[in-house]
């Protein structure tokens, strides 16, 4: 009596997955990953730009410490004697302006040192008006004339943080 052993007969097709599930689970993955990755430059991007709820918290946090240090130091306003000069007319007549300012600058006490900076102050504005036209003045000329020595202001006195100007006299003859 021989008895034969007979040992199932394993079927590949059993114990591994098909060759289509193989390419299914790879898709998932792909689309995961990239899915994943799109969630994560989404979020970067809504950080960056502050349009995330938590984001904000950081920008208000900063805007309150500057409010704090704006009010512990009050602007210094700053007056700038008067300035008279003759205006790029072109045709032979003379055109004078005088002009006196005011500047108001935030972020320093410091009175001695912008004491020091009238000079550069007047410096800017006799180049500015030596370079102005009388028909430049006309209009809202006058405001085009503030906005730009406000510009120029902020640009020649970096350090200083120039929040406004404020012109007290202006004369044309």
């Amino acid at each position: 009596m021989s008895e034969s052993i007979s040992t199932p007969e394993v079927d590949d097709e059993t114990t591994s997955p098909p060759l289509s599930q193989k390419g299914k689970s790879k898709k998932k993955l792909i689309i995961l990953l990239g899915a994943v990755v799109l969630l994560g430059a989404g979020g970067y991007v809504g950080w960056s730009k502050n349009l995330l709820p938590l984001a904000g918290l950081k920008k208000e946090a900063t805007k309150d410490e500057k409010a704090a240090h704006a009010a512990l130091t009050p602007p210094v306003v700053l007056s700038i004697p008067s300035a008279t000069a003759n205006l790029d007319n072109g045709n032979g007549r003379v055109v004078y302006v005088k002009m006196s300012a005011s500047v108001e600058i935030s972020g320093t006490q410091n009175s001695p040192e912008l004491q020091s900076r009238i000079p550069e102050i007047e410096d800017i504005f006799q180049t500015y008006l030596h370079e102005t036209r009388p028909q430049d003045l006309r209009g809202n000329g006058f405001y085009r004339l503030r906005e730009s020595l406000l510009r120029r202001l902020r640009a020649d006195l970096s350090p200083l943080n120039v929040t406004n100007l404020y012109i007290t006299e202006f004369l044309t003859q």
